[in-house]
């Protein structure tokens, strides 16, 4: 009988675990040849390959599965895997149950397989990996919009834009995103407040914005500093709090991220002398 794993249960040597809202985020290695027993998962979850090649038993189905490949995994599927000659490294994100109650109103039930190769889906859910290391503030509201964007995917709903300049209540959104740049917000907040459902802001927020929700905010709070730094000689730990940053060391990251340099360096650039 196939072992059932429970919540945020893997196989494999964790790297790094964190935990947004209902979502268990899980980066993991596999030694090379290994084997894992045939079992299934109470959650759903989908797995991102970033490393070496395995082959997956599924159903009556098998797949070989490479690196830059994305496969969802409904809640409750049996399958086993074989590993290749090199180690295996797989970001697994676990959805809680009300991620897929939340599908009900806007999607088919997630209860079939999904798999992506090299696509945006796949790119997506590298976004997420990125997003997982960096455990800034933004990092979370970002790893929701873009789990909310693969698993649209997954369900096979694609959203269409009404106009070339977006609907009124993604604009609606996006002015809520930049006059609420001190507060935390969630994906699902931003949504309540635009009246849709959180998977359809997450899609087409990318679509008319080319970016994620979380990265739409790193973004701003970054032009709102550089302003700062440019219009004004407040000290630099103020002006990460004035953008919204949790503090000097947030900022500076986030700052040389985007521009290379740090924001004394930036300044100096610009012919003020940090305070």
């Amino acid at each position: 009988m196939a072992e059932k794993l429970g919540r945020g249960d893997f196989f494999g040597s964790p790297l790094q675990q964190r935990r947004v809202g209902d979502l268990v985020l899980l980066d993991s290695l596999h030694a090379p040849g290994s084997r894992l027993p045939r079992h299934s998962h109470e959650h759903a979850y989908f797995c991102l390959n970033h490393g070496g090649t395995y082959t997956e038993q599924y159903g009556r189905r098998r797949r070989v599965c490479q690196p830059g490949m994305l496969v969802f995994h409904p809640p409750g599927e049996s399958h086993s895997e074989a590993h290749g000659d090199v180690p295996v490294a797989s970001l697994n994100v676990e959805l809680g149950g009300p991620w897929l109650q939340r599908f009900v109103d806007l999607c088919r039930p997630l209860d079939q397989p999904a798999e992506f190769r090299r696509d945006e889906v796949a790119a997506a859910g590298f976004h997420i990996l990125r997003e997982f290391r960096m455990s800034d503030p933004d990092s979370g509201l970002a790893i929701e919009a873009l789990t909310w964007e693969v698993l649209a995917e997954s369900s096979g709903r694609e959203p269409h834009a009404s106009d070339k300049s977006g609907p009124p209540w993604l604009r609606e959104a996006r002015d809520l995103l930049d006059a609420r740049l001190h507060e935390p917000l969630t994906l699902r907040a931003v949504a309540k407040e635009a009246g849709v459902h959180p998977v359809h802001l997450a899609s087409m927020f990318r679509r008319f914005h080319g970016c994620s929700v979380g990265e739409y905010r790193r973004r701003r709070r970054f032009q709102c500093a550089r302003r700062k730094l440019a219009d004004t000689d407040l000290p630099l730990g103020q002006i990460a709090l004035d953008a919204g940053f949790a503090d000097q060391s947030h900022l500076t990251r986030t700052f040389k991220r985007f521009t290379g340099m740090t924001p004394g360096q930036y300044r100096t650039f610009l012919g003020f002398k940090t305070r």
